[in-house]
């Protein structure tokens, strides 16, 4: 379910090591951090590589999770704000956590998955277009959906479309992006591209045709 909310944890450990001297930890599978946000002064720490994968490629960035840093230290509900990776193995490279205060509204955005299929594509009528990829968003952090579904089983038809005001939004959760805004349609198959290019076919073969003729009645000319 798009809305489900499920616990994340991470267990991080305090970082000496900074700037330069990261690259240590990298070659150990430590991945440098920073944590910062609502009533905590910024600090570097570090967390094991492959659980922090583990909980990014679930939790993304719209999920809480707890964050303890240090064995026996009270949770801090923090979103994965910002990530590095490096530019050639794509393994993370650095994190930002961001604190965040549990009664206060914040804006963010949320990505929109389709689902279902779309007749009018599956039937080869049209093709499917996905005009947005995210909406932006403003609510408490725990209300925050970690996506949003738009349903393309009614798109059986070329034009037929879905729109941000089409979108199921849950009630305690502001939608900032403009109602109107295009999500996905059914757009006409390029027939009009394909004609062009038959139409060019029989240009260029003609005109093949005339070149071969004029040679035909200019070697008959010279022979008599």
């Amino acid at each position: 379910m798009a809305n489900e909310r499920k616990a994340y944890e991470l267990v991080a450990q305090p970082r000496e090591l900074i700037g330069k001297q990261s690259k240590q930890l990298r070659r150990q599978h430590i991945i440098p951090a920073t944590v910062y946000g609502h009533a905590v002064n910024a600090e570097s720490i570090q967390l094991d590589q492959k659980e922090l994968e583990r909980v990014y490629h679930h939790a993304g960035s719209n999920a809480l999770i707890d964050l303890k840093v240090g064995d026996g230290a009270a949770p801090r509900k923090v979103f994965i704000h910002n990530v590095q990776r490096d530019p050639v193995s794509r393994v993370l490279s650095h994190v930002d956590f961001m604190v965040v205060n549990l009664r206060e509204e914040m804006t963010t955005t949320v990505p929109i998955v389709l689902v279902g299929e779309a007749p009018a594509a599956e039937n080869k009528e049209g093709m499917l277009l996905q005009a947005l990829g995210h909406i932006q968003v403003k609510a408490l952090p725990a209300d925050i959906p970690s996506l949003v579904e738009a349903d393309i089983s009614g798109l059986d038809e070329v034009d037929k479309a879905i729109h941000v005001s089409d979108l199921v939004i849950p009630a305690n959760v502001t939608v900032l992006t403009g109602e109107d805004e295009l999500v996905a349609k059914i757009t006409a198959l390029r027939v009009e591209e394909e004609v062009e290019v038959e139409e060019e076919e029989r240009e260029e073969g003609a005109i093949e045709e005339a070149d071969e003729a004029a040679a035909q009645a200019a070697e008959g000319a010279e022979q008599s």
